[in-house]
């Protein structure tokens, strides 16, 4: 009897779990559901992103300033409002702390499905 083995590249290829494969392009999509409720919003325009591969690319101009918490004159900013209570600084990092048991059951049980 013999046992015929695939490369581990058409392995991870069938299950979608290649660079920028499905399982790639779907973890990075629940990532970006997950982080909205994260991100500082007064008028919306921050929330306009994108995805390429495997980032989450927020393209406003202030958006480093945002992101890191500092105004362009070296001032801390404040997110919170009523409205927005989970705004932060370094918001990907906070969304993954606190929901990311919830994305990595969602990956693995796309893996499990064969990456379907």
């Amino acid at each position: 009897m013999s046992v015929k083995m695939h490369s581990t590249s058409v392995i991870k290829a069938n299950l979608g779990i290649e660079p920028n494969g499905k399982v790639q392009r779907f973890f990075v999509n629940e990532c970006a559901k997950h982080i909205d409720k994260y991100v500082p919003f007064d008028k919306g325009n921050l929330a306009n992103y994108y995805i390429d591969g495997s980032k989450i690319v927020y393209h406003q101009l202030y958006a480093r300033y945002q992101y890191k918490g500092i105004s362009k004159s070296g001032n801390r900013l404040n997110y919170k409002t009523d409205k927005h209570p989970l705004a932060t600084s370094y918001w990907d990092k906070e969304m993954w702390s606190a929901e990311k048991q919830d994305i990595i059951n969602k990956v693995q049980n796309m893996v499990g499905r064969g990456g379907k």
